[in-house]
């Protein structure tokens, strides 16, 4: 993300300002995209890796389901 608005930037098309407003934004869409995409799998096991989830606790939830093997 951000390649585009950087080569707008680069050409002299956007100023810095702009160019950071619209990587971020962009980033925010494609985030919201593929959390649209993930909620079809219905089976999904979601781990919050920023979250303060216990990491023995993610590591038993991921070993006692063998299905993605």
């Amino acid at each position: 993300m951000g390649y585009r608005q950087a080569w707008e930037f680069l050409e002299g098309e956007i100023d810095e300002a702009t160019m950071r407003a619209r990587a971020v934004a962009a980033t925010r869409q494609l985030a919201k995209r593929q959390l649209t995409w993930l909620r079809s799998f219905p089976d999904l096991l979601r781990l919050d890796a920023g979250g303060a989830q216990d990491p023995a606790l993610a590591l038993h939830r991921l070993l006692e389901d063998h299905s993605f093997l």
